[in-house]
């Protein structure tokens, strides 16, 4: 069942450079994987409605005044991963994207990432949306931008789920706001994570409940047994470490320039004592490692399926919940290449990343 829904039936797929002709970036070094993961090595089917989904996506984002980079074109993620949903379901998930890039700088590139009592008050207003109905408007003028559009994504998705799903998602925003504060103590202190703190760490900041996400847009809610099986809760978390690292080995230089230490790769090179290349080199290493993690947890889903009774309309549905996470790497990976998002990160970076580009 899981295959034959993920291989559905091919529509276009995009001209995608080689990696002899791929961008020289920083995530051009992330093309070796596409020959040694199996779930990166086919190319991404696009939305045919993404020119659309593109144009709705950037009226939306004037509209709540929320200033993604330009170029940054997160509806083109949105679009590989869900690329066979209906076109409003596509939307909404990159809106969600866009937001959580968006809140994702408000610590990263600015002062309050310094500032645990900051982090934790914006969180805390988060969550109380959470708590509220999502059939009840809320006073989005009296908010900044990235809490207003907050407000309204919750609206548009909340409702449509169930209360065992809202909360799950709330404890997901309370795992990310405790990341955060973390990552804002370390920057206090200049301390640099540890390589066995760093996974558990990124997965919290890299918004746990981005890939609950898949749920409301595909018009699915994976029953609650099977979601917190170790086979569900393996194949969820390491589609998250695989993309959240692959974000790391990309948006490197921007973040060396930064000064910022919340990167796997920093953080490599500094337990291990590595250099640039070796320390890229490592971390792919990893997310190898956990690829195989996910494919192994996704192979094992039929039986699951089984065990918990599915029919087989529920194993259908479940099984576009998988899939999606199973495009995530290559579909991440792809617009990567393409995204302007880190882009930003000095002449080093736009000459090939010093010695990270004369390595291999």
């Amino acid at each position: 069942m899981l295959a034959r829904t993920c291989g559905a039936a091919p529509r276009e797929v995009e001209r995608w450079p080689s990696r002899a002709h791929a961008p020289v970036t920083a995530a051009s070094l992330l093309l070796p994987l596409v020959e040694r993961v199996p779930a990166m090595g086919a190319p991404c089917r696009m939305h045919p409605a993404i020119d659309r989904i593109g144009a709705s996506l950037a009226g939306w984002a004037r509209e709540t005044g929320l200033e993604p980079p330009p170029g940054a074109r997160f509806e083109r993620m949105a679009g590989r991963a869900l690329a066979d949903a209906g076109e409003d379901a596509t939307l909404l998930f990159a809106k969600w994207l866009t937001w959580l890039f968006c809140f994702d700088d408000e610590w990263d590139e600015k002062p309050a990432g310094r500032v645990a009592e900051t982090v934790d008050a914006a969180f805390a207003r988060l969550g109380l949306m959470t708590r509220a109905s999502p059939l009840v408007p809320g006073a989005a003028g009296e908010r900044p931008p990235v809490e207003a559009s907050f407000a309204g994504l919750w609206r548009a998705t909340a409702g449509r789920m169930s209360a065992r799903w809202r909360q799950r998602f709330a404890r997901g925003l309370v795992a990310q706001g405790a990341a955060c504060r973390a990552e804002a103590e370390n920057r206090c202190a200049g301390r640099v994570p540890s390589a066995a703190e760093y996974p558990a760490l990124r997965r919290g900041t890299a918004g746990p409940y981005l890939f609950d996400l898949v749920e409301p847009c595909l018009g699915v809610e994976v029953p609650p047994g099977l979601r917190e099986s170790v086979t569900w809760r393996t194949l969820l978390d390491a589609c998250n470490d695989v993309t959240a690292w692959c974000n790391d080995v990309a948006s490197y230089p921007k973040e060396r320039a930064n000064g910022d230490v919340h990167n796997y790769v920093t953080v490599a090179a500094r337990a291990f004592g590595l250099s640039e290349a070796e320390a890229v080199a490592w971390v792919s290493d990893r997310i190898a490692e956990r690829a195989e993690d996910q494919r192994a947890a996704a192979r094992r889903l039929p039986r699951l399926f089984d065990r918990f009774a599915l029919s087989a309309a529920q194993a259908r549905d479940v099984s576009k919940v998988a899939c999606a996470f199973l495009a995530a790497p290559r579909a991440q990976l792809e617009w990567l290449l393409e995204s302007s998002r880190y882009d930003a990160a000095g002449p080093a970076a736009r000459d090939g990343y010093g010695p990270m580009a004369r390595s291999g």
